[in-house]
């Protein structure tokens, strides 16, 4: 079905240039997560900044001028030069390296119609900076969708049978990311340990649910704000639990969430003894990002008659970015953590004082929080989410 888009003024690209932290992954995730939660109080936003990131570096290695001086602002990689945007890119990658006790990977993929062709030369440079796999299809046989979809579906394990459900006849090139996550927890949740327990959502409405419970000592931070706890993987990767103090502004908290204020919190931790409950969850996503992109600064690459894809030909010109779809699917439970995403980029042709803690901790997550997984050694934020029914 189509996915209608209706462009904004990009008022939003400084509106967070306070934000100090080096990482370029953390600042795109977060600025990317305030546009996305606008408007969402009662609602679960769950979505891989790093799968969104690389995707939409793929789409940006085929513009031109002022559209792709726009992505890279967006994409937090202006200023830098191609070696340094190759280095930032190596690191992100790396985030998906092979490690022993967890699963972390991704995917690329570039589906061009017969009435398109890449520069010459672009074809090796996307597969390989990007690992992409480049494929040309008849993108008016009705098999075309599922030929993608299945592709998807491989490289998600499953997790996402479906990223698109028809193309534009007007599509030149579809641009697609897949990342998977499968995790255990350093030390897992007892199941005998996981009882009943009330969860009170944005909107009042008190859910009964399945809490897991576990003691121990863990990083973890606190102020009259809020609280926060990191619970580890196997495999170099983490996950952070933030968890609003009762009666917060939620809504102000997600608006003022920076990558700086996640490196802070990070650097404040201190390990400590204490007790943990969260609840088991489960969470499906889906999303078109055209619009927070859009307010973020990237306008002009949906525009079509401003939009500069200069490497991409069409018997059809000019190209422009059409869609930019995004699934995400995550699972929670007491042994550990299983996650998947896609993103679909579709160009087209013409016609977002502390206090001290106490020497024992008690976090029992029962409303609405914020969850960051993260890989260790990078820092890169593999998934992000903010979960008001964890059902």
């Amino acid at each position: 079905m189509p996915w209608p888009f209706g462009r904004k003024t990009a008022v939003a690209v400084t509106a967070r240039s306070e934000d100090a932290s080096k990482s370029a992954t953390a600042r795109f995730a977060c600025k990317l997560f305030r546009e996305l939660s606008r408007g969402e109080a009662v609602a679960n936003l769950f979505f891989s900044p790093s799968g969104v990131m690389l995707c939409l570096r793929l789409v940006h290695e085929l513009a031109a001028e002022e559209t792709r001086c726009q992505m890279a602002e967006v994409l937090e990689i202006a200023g830098l030069d191609q070696a340094s945007r190759e280095r930032e890119l190596a690191s992100l990658k790396a985030a998906f390296g092979a490690r022993a006790n967890a699963e972390v990977s991704f995917a690329n993929s570039l589906w061009l119609s017969r009435h398109a062709q890449i520069s010459g030369g672009f074809e090796a440079r996307l597969r390989e900076l990007y690992d992409a796999e480049l494929t040309a299809l008849d993108f008016a046989d009705p098999d075309t969708v599922s030929v993608i979809n299945a592709w998807v579906n491989a490289r998600t394990r499953g997790r996402i049978s479906r990223i698109v459900s028809q193309l534009s006849p007007l599509a030149a090139l579809v641009a697609i990311n897949a990342v998977y996550f499968k995790g255990r927890w350093k030390r897992p949740f007892r199941k005998e340990s996981t009882q009943e327990a009330p969860f009170r959502t944005a909107a009042g409405r008190i859910l009964r649910l399945p809490m897991m419970a576990q003691g121990g000592t863990y990083s973890y931070f606190e102020d009259r704000h809020l609280q926060i706890v990191t619970l580890p993987y196997l495999g170099g990767v983490s996950m952070m639990v933030v968890l609003p103090a009762a009666r917060s502004d939620l809504d102000e908290f997600r608006q003022n969430l920076t990558a700086s204020r996640l490196e802070s919190w990070t650097r404040t931790s201190k390990f400590q003894e204490g007790v943990v409950k969260l609840p088991r969850f489960k969470v499906d996503y889906e999303a078109e990002l055209e619009n927070a992109l859009a307010a973020l600064g990237m306008d002009r690459a949906f525009d079509r008659s401003r939009a500069q894809f200069d490497h991409v030909h069409s018997d059809q010109p000019p190209v422009s970015l059409g869609r930019v779809l995004h699934r995400a699917v995550g699972e929670v439970n007491e042994e550990g953590t299983e996650a998947a995403a896609a993103t679909l980029g579709e160009l087209l042709c013409l016609s977002a004082m502390n206090a001290k803690p106490p020497e024992r901790f008690d976090m029992t997550v029962d409303r609405p929080f914020l969850i960051v997984i993260r890989d260790d050694a990078t820092q890169s934020v593999l998934f992000m989410g903010w979960i008001n029914d964890p059902r």
